[in-house]
């Protein structure tokens, strides 16, 4: 599942994931990457839901279900029509991460059949790379993310957040997770940007974006992404009975932005701290790997996806 503007070219070619995609039959792996509403060859949002913006939680919880089933329906549909073998592993890349969350806290309005297919085949459930503000957490006093930053106007917000959010970070020590080691702004000057190496062409939506997720992604919508966290990572029903045969994995890179790296740290200290033994993650910081670690290494990256499948 793709996140903010950057997505796929069409329901044919997996643009984002293409480098993915093209080592997939060499590794014997099968990458299918569908685009969310509003982005091109996907369904649109009705005009009514910019009103949610100040709507009740009720509405912007209802909201977030409704993408957890219409994706939840999607993958069992593709198991059952492909018939595909030996499982699968679900990824939610950046914001792609919280449609992910609300497909595993949607397990319970669906239909018996299709989480039957769910339990039995997917294997992992893997976060990819998610920023704080995927599950609710609040951006600490004295750090900033484009979307603060005064200095970035709204009419250059785009082309900005496209090259910070695919840049190399050069933090300080992450052993430490000391909020104080985490840059903003510092990168590496020997490692440009991706958005600045690899063509974009096809896969970069500004309009898409903003429609489809500035909303998710605004304070208004904090407390419902943080329920939405509570249910589909915490709640030891939905992880111990619906989930119990999947993995769950939420991972990061140590040239990621900042805020992926934060959101990291709250999850594992939250997981530690409740000590639930059905809510359990495994983490992981993949060393070297910036936002875009899947375009810039992909057979590197492949093998870190085949290996959290546990093939």
């Amino acid at each position: 599942m793709h996140g903010v503007m950057f997505n796929n070219e069409d329901e044919l070619r997996p643009g984002t994931f293409q480098s993915l995609a093209a080592l997939g039959p060499s590794n014997g792996v099968r990458v299918i990457a569908p685009n969310r509403r509003e982005y091109d060859g996907s369904t649109p949002h009705p005009d009514v839901l910019e009103l949610l913006m100040n709507g009740s939680e009720a509405e912007k919880e209802a909201f977030i279900a409704e993408m957890g089933r219409d994706f939840a329906l999607l993958i069992a549909g593709l198991v059952e029509s492909l018939s595909l073998p030996g499982g699968v592993a679900v990824a939610g890349w950046s914001l792609g991460s919280l449609v992910l969350m609300a497909v595993v806290a949607s397990m319970e309005s669906l239909p018996e059949d299709t989480r039957r297919t769910l339990s039995s085949s997917v294997r992992s459930i893997i976060l990819y790379q998610a920023p704080a503000v995927v599950f609710g957490v609040p951006i600490p006093e004295g750090m900033s993310v484009p979307q603060t930053d005064p200095e970035v106007s709204p009419a250059g917000m785009g082309p900005f957040f496209a090259r910070w959010a695919t840049s190399f970070f050069l933090h300080g020590d992450l052993s430490t997770r000391d909020l104080r080691n985490l840059t903003y702004s510092r990168t590496d000057p020997n490692r440009p940007p991706t958005f600045d190496t690899i063509p974009m062409d096809g896969i970069l939506d500004l309009t898409a974006g903003a429609k489809a997720d500035a909303m998710v992604v605004s304070p208004s919508f904090a407390a419902a992404t943080a329920k939405l966290t509570d249910k589909a990572l915490f709640d030891a029903h939905v992880r111990g009975r619906l989930w119990k045969n999947s993995k769950f994995y939420l991972v990061t890179g140590s040239m990621d932005n900042w805020t992926s790296i934060y959101a990291g740290w709250k999850i594992e200290e939250r997981m530690l701290v409740e000590a639930k033994p059905e809510c359990e993650i495994t983490f992981e910081l993949v060393d070297g790997a910036n936002h875009f670690f899947f375009m810039e290494e992909p057979q590197r990256s492949l093998n870190c996806f085949k290996r959290w499948f546990g093939n």
